[in-house]
C-alpha cells in the first residue's frame, strides 16, 4: 500500500518494471505505486503490471505541513478507487507540485486542499507519519485526527496504518486504540523502498549523492553489511507476521482497500483540441476555405493542385486532424508575420499540400513528387507529426503566443492548465553514476578522473568491466571494488526532473486532471508529468518547436544584408543560380549545412550538381547504407555505365535517379506501379520492411508478389524486384527531408556566394576557437577580408565595418565581463599604447590582463609591433600608475622602451593562437598557397583522386618512423609521417629511399610542396595510402615578403577620401568586383613596372591598393598610350577598369585612369 520507486528522484533503487516483478514472484496479487507527490512513474507501472497479471494500484504520497507539529512535514498515502478518483490523484499531484516548487519549497498546508473525491487515505506507520512523531511525544493522537478528518474533503475513507513487525508493536497497540476511540479502520502499510535488505545500501548511498554527502570508509562498510527493514517481504513472511501481531483486521481491510481500486491510466485516442474561430464553420470547412485560399495566394490555379488538395482534405477531414493543421499553421503564420524565421519544412510534412498552402511548409510537393501518404495514411492512423524549426528567439515567441492563446482560459496559479511544457528525467549514465558515486565513496577527483579515462569508449558500467586497465583499478582495493559494483547498480536511475526542450503540449481540458502538473524548469509554462513517450498515449496534442543552428545563421545574415541592402526573402531565390551551384560542384561546402564533410565534398565533386534536385540526390545517397550506390550512379548520370531498370515499368519511378533507388517514396511508387498497391497501403508495406518483423515481412512480400502477378509480372521478376527493396527500405531517405534539407543548404550557399561579408560575419559570431580559424581561411578565399580585433574600431562581437570584418572583443581569451565593459567603455580613438593605459583603473590592473590583447592584435594600428609592445608593456603599465593619468608625468617617468624585430607571421600566429585559439594573421602554408598554389597545380589532400599523382602544400606535423625488418633493405628507416594541408592532416608514407633524401630537411611547423601518389588500400582504415615522391621545402621568409601578400595599412585620411569618391562618382571597392564586372574604383598607386608585350608594344603592370587590398592590374598598350599622364608612386588615381581571373584571387584591367588631386 506504501511503496516509492526511483521516480523519487534519489530515495529508492527501485525501479517499476523489478517492484512489478519482486510482487508477483513473492505471492501479492495487487500492489501500490506511491511515490511523493509525483505520478510520472505510474504509466510504466500500470503496463508493467498488466503485463504481469498483477493489479496495479494507482496513487502517491502526499507531503503536507504538519497538523500539531507545524514546524516539520509529514505524508498521507492516497490511493485512486475510480477513474474519477485517478482525476482527483493528477489533481492532488499538481496541487502538491505546485504548491511546494517539486519538492524544492515548503510543503502546502491540508487546509489548501484543492476538491477530491473516490480517494482513499491512508496515515503511514514509519518515519514519515505524524501520528507517529505524536505517539514519541506521548500525544494521544485525538486531537490529529479530529483536525485530519475535517481537513479532508468529505466521502474520502481514511485508514490509520500499523506495520507488522515486533519493532513497531508498541506503536501499533497505540494506532489500534486510536483507531477503535475514532471509530477509524486499521491497515497494513510497509513503506517499502527497496526490493531485497541488502538494498539498504544503495537507497543510503542515493542520500548520500542526494545531499552531497561524504562516507567515509568504515562507516561504508557497516553499511554495506547491514540489512534494511523497508524491502518487499514476500506475501506470505507478511501474512505470518500480521497473525503473530494479532493484525488480522488490518490484513482484511488492505484487502477490501485493493479491492475497492479500480482506477487505470487513461490511454486513448487523440483528443485535439478545438481551433478557436468565429466564422460560424466547422473545422473541416474552416480549414477548406483556408486551404484553398493559401493555393490561390501562391498562384496554384491548376487543376493537378486543386485535385491533390481536395484528396489530401478528404484524408485529413476523415481522420479528424483538422484542428491539428489548424493550430499548427496559426502558430507558424503568426511567428513569421513577426518576423520570425521558421524553416521551409521537416521530414515527411513536406509531402503535404495542405500544409504549403497554410504557409506551415515552405516546399510544393508537386513540383518535387512528393507523396502526402508517406506523411498521413489513414492505414496507420497515427497522429501527424509537423516538427516545427525556430530560431531560440522565434521559438520563445511561439512559446509566449501558444500559452496565451492556446492556455489562458484556465490559468493555474502563474502557468496554465491546458498548455504545459513535456517531462524529461536525466538519469546517471556509466561515467556520471561513477563520479558522482566516487565522490560519496571520498575517492579523489584525480583518482576518479582515472576511472572515467580507463573506461575508453565504454557506453555502460558493464561494458568498462571489460576493459583490462579498468579492471585492474577496480580490482586494486575493496573499496573501489565496492565503488564499481554500487555504481553499477545505481546505474541507469533518475537523478533529476527536466523538460523535453522542443516539446509542448495543448489540450482541451485541464491537464491537471488528466496527467498531472509540476513547475518544472521552464516558467512561467508548468510541465506535464509525463515524458513524450506517454503523452500521446494520454490522446494529448505535442507539437515540437525544435532550433536549427542553421535557422539562427540565415537569420543573422539576413539582419545584416537588411541593413546594407534591404530585406531579402529566401522564398524567392532563383533555385539555378549558377555560381551557387558551381559552388557544390567545386565541393566548396566546409561551411555548409549537410555539405560540410569531406566525404560528402568529395561525393559533389563527383555528382558535379547541376539542378537543385542533384543535392536532394546527394543528400539521400550520403547516409549508411545508400553511400554504398554512389559509385554507381556517378557512372550512370555522367554517362558511363548504361541506365538499367529493376523492370521496364519502373522507368516513370527510377528515371529521374537513373535506375538506381534513392528515396523512400521510390519504394513506395514501385508498390503502386508494380504490384497493383493504394499509395496508403504502399505506405503500410515501406514502413513493414523498415521494422524487420519476421511475421510482417513475410505477409508483406506474400502481398507484394501476389499484386505482382495479377499485375502480369512473373514471380521470379516479382521476388527479383523485392529482393531490391527490403534492404533499401531500412535505410532509404525519406524524399520529403532530403528536399527540406537542401533547400536549407542551397540557401546558405547561395548567401555564401552573392553575400559572403554578411554570411561569414554570422558563421564567425557562430562558430569558437578553432572553427573561427577555418571559418577565416575559407572567407579569404571568397575575397572576404577579415581582421583581428582593433581597438578603435572593435566591439563586443564580430563587426562589418566599411566593408571589412573586425573581430570582436569576446574573441580574445581571458577578458573578463567586467574587463570587457571597461574596454567597450572606451573613449575613442585611442591613439596609443599609453593613452590607452591612462582610460583605465591601472591600480587593479594586471600585465597578465594585457597580454593576450596585445598578442590578439588589438593595438597593431596605434602600435603595430606587437613583440616590442609585450616586452615594454610591464614599464608602460607601471609609469601608468605613477603617473595618475597626468600627461606630464608620464612623458618625465616614462622609461626607455626595447628595441625589439617586428614579428614575422608565423611569429604573429602563435601570438593569435595564445590569446584566441586561432589565428587572423594568414599562416605560412596560407601565404605559400596563395603565392604558389597556381603556379604548381598545388591541391588540398582531399581533391586527390584514386591512382592520381598531384602536388600538395602541406606543413608537416610529426614523424612516425618504422624500420624494415627483412629483405634487402632490412634495419633502413622509413616514416608514416603526418601533414596538414589547412583543411585535414593525412598519414603520407615516407618510404626508404625517399626517406634517406628527406629526412634531414623534415622540420616541424615547415611548409612544403609534396608530390604524392593516392594508391587503393583496402588495409588502410581509409581505403587508400598517399606515397611521397618529392619534397621541396619552402623559404618562408621569402614568401612573406612577397609584394602580394603584403599587409595594406589604411589610415583615416584613406577611408575619408574612399567615402567622398563613393558619395560623387559610385566607386566601389576593388574587392567588391565580381568577375566580369567593370565599374569605377579609387586606389593608390604602390608600384608600376613597364613592360613589352608580345607585339613589342609598350605595357605596364600596376599594383595599386584601396582599403579592400592590394591589386596587380594590367595596362595594356592601347590603353596606356591614350594616357596623358606621369604615373607616380603613392599618388591617388579615379580607375575605369574590369575585374579578371578568379573571385579569392582578382586581377584587373584599366581602361582609363586620372590622376586625383587631394586638394
Amino acid at each position: 500500500m506504501q511503496t516509492i520507486s526511483a521516480n523519487t528522484i534519489l530515495a529508492s533503487p527501485m525501479k517499476t518494471a523489478d517492484l512489478v516483478q519482486g510482487a508477483k514472484e513473492r505471492g501479492y496479487s495487487a500492489v501500490a505505486l506511491t511515490d511523493i507527490n509525483v505520478t510520472f512513474g505510474l504509466a510504466d507501472f500500470y503496463q508493467e503490471a498488466v503485463k504481469a497479471g498483477i493489479k496495479p494500484l494507482l496513487g502517491l504520497q502526499g507531503r503536507f505541513k504538519g497538523i500539531e507539529l507545524e514546524e516539520a512535514e509529514y505524508d498521507l498515502v492516497f490511493l485512486a478507487q475510480s477513474q474519477k478518483g485517478y482525476q482527483s490523484l493528477m489533481r492532488l499531484s499538481s496541487f502538491l507540485n505546485i504548491a511546494s516548487g517539486d519538492l524544492a519549497g515548503p510543503a502546502p498546508s491540508l487546509a489548501d486542499l484543492p476538491e477530491l473525491s473516490d480517494l482513499t487515505v491512508i496515515v503511514p506507520a514509519g518515519l514519515t507519519s505524524e501520528l507517529r512523531q505524536l505517539n514519541k511525544l506521548r500525544n494521544s493522537g485525538e486531537e490529529y485526527v479530529k483536525k485530519l478528518q475535517a481537513f479532508l474533503p468529505k466521502g474520502l475513507p481514511l485508514y490509520l496504518g500499523v506495520y507488522p513487525a515486533e519493532s513497531a508493536a508498541a506503536y501499533d497497540a497505540y494506532v489500534k486504540k486510536l483507531a477503535e476511540i475514532s471509530a477509524l479502520p486499521i491497515t497494513v502499510v510497509e513503506d517499502v523502498r527497496y526490493l531485497d535488505p541488502g538494498d539498504q545500501f544503495l537507497c543510503k548511498v542515493l542520500q548520500a549523492i542526494k545531499e552531497r554527502r561524504v562516507l567515509d570508509e568504515h562507516e561504508l562498510t557497516l553499511m554495506a553489511e547491514g540489512q534494511g527493514s523497508h524491502w518487499l517481504r514476500p506475501a506470505p513472511v507478511l501474512e505470518d507476521a500480521c497473525r503473530e501481531m494479532g493484525l488480522e483486521e488490518a490484513l482484511a481491510n488492505s484487502g477490501k482497500i485493493a479491492a475497492s481500486c479500480h482506477a487505470k491510466i487513461p490511454f486513448k485516442e487523440p483528443q485535439l483540441p478545438v481551433f478557436p474561430q468565429a466564422t460560424g464553420l466547422s473545422s473541416d470547412q474552416y480549414l477548406e476555405k483556408l486551404a484553398f485560399a493559401g493555393l490561390e495566394k501562391l498562384g496554384l490555379r491548376q487543376g493537378i493542385y486543386h485535385a491533390r488538395l481536395q484528396k489530401e482534405l478528404a484524408v485529413i477531414q476523415q481522420m479528424g486532424f483538422a484542428d491539428y493543421f489548424l493550430i499548427v499553421g496559426d502558430i507558424v503564420n503568426y511567428c513569421r508575420q513577426r518576423g520570425a524565421l521558421v524553416g521551409p519544412g521537416r521530414g515527411s510534412a513536406a509531402g503535404s499540400l495542405v500544409a504549403y498552402a497554410l504557409g506551415i511548409t515552405q516546399i510544393d510537393p508537386l513540383k518535387y513528387d512528393l507523396l502526402f501518404e508517406r506523411f498521413l495514411n489513414p492505414a496507420r492512423a497515427d497522429m501527424p507529426d509537423i516538427d516545427l524549426d525556430f530560431t531560440t528567439s522565434g521559438r520563445k515567441l511561439a512559446f509566449a503566443y501558444v500559452q496565451e492563446k492556446y492556455g489562458a482560459k484556465a490559468r493555474f496559479g502563474k502557468g496554465s492548465d491546458l498548455v504545459a511544457r513535456i517531462l524529461a528525467l536525466t538519469t546517471m549514465k556509466a561515467k556520471s553514476v561513477l563520479e558522482r558515486t566516487g565522490q560519496v565513496f571520498g575517492l579523489t577527483l584525480p583518482a576518479i578522473a582515472r576511472l572515467k579515462q580507463a573506461m575508453g569508449a565504454a557506453k555502460t558500467l558493464a561494458e568498462a568491466g571489460q576493459q583490462a586497465e579498468f579492471k585492474a583499478l577496480v580490482a586494486a582495493s575493496p573499496l573501489t571494488r565496492l565503488l564499481y559494483q554500487t555504481a553499477a547498480r545505481l546505474e541507469g536511475l533518475p537523478e533529476d526532473t527536466g523538460t523535453h526542450a522542443p516539446g509542448l503540449v495543448i489540450s482541451e481540458e485541464p491537464l491537471s486532471r488528466q496527467i498531472g502538473l509540476m513547475t518544472g524548469k521552464e516558467a512561467p509554462l508548468w510541465t506535464v508529468e509525463q515524458t513524450k513517450k506517454y503523452v500521446e498515449k494520454y490522446g494529448l496534442l505535442k507539437i515540437d518547436f525544435l532550433t536549427l543552428d542553421n535557422l539562427e545563421l540565415l537569420e543573422g545574415v539576413l539582419a545584416e544584408i537588411q541593413k546594407s541592402s534591404g530585406p531579402l526573402d529566401l522564398t524567392r531565390l532563383p533555385l539555378d543560380d549558377p555560381d551557387t551551384l558551381r559552388l557544390f560542384a567545386r565541393g566548396e561546402t566546409q561551411q555548409i549545412f549537410q555539405f560540410n564533410s569531406s566525404g560528402m565534398q568529395e561525393v559533389l565533386r563527383k555528382i558535379q550538381p547541376r539542378t537543385f534536385d542533384d543535392l536532394s540526390v546527394a543528400v539521400a545517397l550520403y547516409r549508411p547504407g545508400p553511400i554504398a550506390s554512389i559509385p554507381l550512379y556517378v557512372a550512370r548520370k555522367n554517362g558511363t555505365s548504361p541506365v538499367q531498370y529493376p523492370d521496364p515499368s519502373l522507368k516513370e519511378v527510377l528515371g529521374p535517379t537513373y535506375g538506381i533507388f534513392v528515396y523512400q517514396e521510390q519504394v513506395m511508387q514501385t508498390a503502386r506501379i508494380f504490384a497493383g498497391f493504394s499509395l496508403a497501403e504502399a505506405d503500410v508495406f515501406r514502413n513493414a520492411i523498415s521494422k524487420k518483423q519476421a511475421g510482417l515481412l513475410a505477409e508483406e512480400k506474400g502481398k507484394f508478389v501476389a499484386g505482382a502477378v495479377r499485375k502480369g509480372h512473373s514471380r521470379q521478376a516479382a521476388e527479383a524486384v523485392y529482393a531490391l527493396i527490403e534492404p533499401f527500405a531500412n535505410y532509404g531517405f525519406n524524399h520529403s527531408h532530403a528536399v527540406a534539407y537542401a533547400l536549407l543548404a542551397y540557401w546558405q550557399a547561395f548567401l555564401s556566394v552573392h553575400f559572403p561579408r554578411e554570411f561569414y560575419l554570422e558563421k564567425l559570431r557562430a562558430s569558437r576557437g578553432k572553427e573561427k580559424g577555418a571559418i577565416i581561411r575559407k572567407a579569404r578565399k571568397a575575397g572576404v577580408e577579415i581582421l583581428g580585433p582593433e581597438i578603435n574600431l572593435s566591439q563586443a562581437e564580430a563587426r562589418l565595418f566599411e566593408g571589412r570584418i573586425y573581430l570582436g572583443l569576446k574573441d580574445i581569451m581571458g577578458i573578463t565581463p567586467a574587463f570587457l565593459d571597461q574596454l567597450l567603455a572606451l573613449k575613442r580613438p585611442v591613439t596609443s599604447f599609453p593613452a590607452f593605459l591612462r582610460q583605465l583603473d591601472t591600480k587593479e590592473l594586471k600585465e597578465k590582463q594585457l597580454v593576450p590583447l596585445i598578442e590578439a592584435g588589438l593595438f597593431d594600428q596605434v602600435s603595430p609591433n606587437r613583440a616590442s609592445l609585450l616586452v615594454n608593456c610591464g614599464n608602460m603599465l607601471n609609469t601608468a600608475r605613477l603617473s595618475q593619468k597626468s600627461l606630464v608625468l608620464q612623458d618625465f617617468l616614462a622609461a626607455k622602451e626595447e628595441n625589439v624585430p617586428m614579428p614575422t607571421a608565423a611569429e604573429k600566429v602563435a601570438m593569435e593562437e595564445r590569446a584566441m585559439g586561432f589565428a587572423v594573421t594568414a599562416s605560412p602554408l596560407e601565404i605559400a598557397g596563395k603565392a604558389l598554389a597556381k603556379r604548381y597545380g598545388a591541391k588540398p589532400f582531399a581533391g586527390l583522386a584514386l591512382n592520381e599523382t598531384g602536388q600538395v602544400l602541406a606543413q608537416f606535423i610529426k614523424k612516425n618512423n618504422w624500420r624494415v625488418k627483412r629483405g634487402a633493405r632490412a634495419g633502413e628507416l622509413g616514416s608514416n609521417a603526418v601533414f596538414s594541408d589547412g583543411q585535414t592532416s593525412e598519414k603520407v608514407t615516407i618510404f626508404t629511399s625517399q626517406y634517406r633524401r628527406f629526412a634531414q630537411i623534415l622540420k616541424e611547423n615547415a611548409v612544403y610542396l609534396l608530390q604524392v601518389d593516392k594508391k587503393e588500400d583496402q588495409k588502410d582504415s581509409r581505403g587508400y595510402q598517399l606515397i611521397l615522391q618529392d619534397l621541396r621545402l619552402l623559404d618562408l621568409k621569402q614568401l612573406e615578403q612577397a609584394e602580394e601578400v603584403k599587409p595594406v595599412t589604411v589610415k583615416p585620411k584613406d577611408l575619408a577620401l574612399e567615402r567622398y569618391f563613393d558619395q560623387h562618382y559610385r566607386t566601389k571597392r576593388l574587392g567588391d568586383f565580381q568577375v566580369k564586372e567593370r565599374g569605377l574604383a579609387l586606389a593608390k598607386l604602390l608600384a608600376v613596372r613597364y613592360q613589352e608585350d608580345k607585339r613589342g608594344r609598350k605595357m605596364a603592370t600596376l599594383i595599386l591598393a584601396d582599403s579592400s587590398g592590394r591589386y596587380r592590374c594590367w595596362l595594356f598598350a592601347g590603353e596606356l598610350a591614350k594616357l596623358t599622364l606621369n604615373l607616380q608612386v603613392n599618388d591617388y588615381y579615379l580607375l575605369k577598369l574590369e575585374a579578371l581571373g578568379q573571385r579569392e584571387s582578382l586581377d584587373f584591367k584599366i581602361w582609363d585612369m586620372k590622376q586625383v588631386n587631394l586638394r
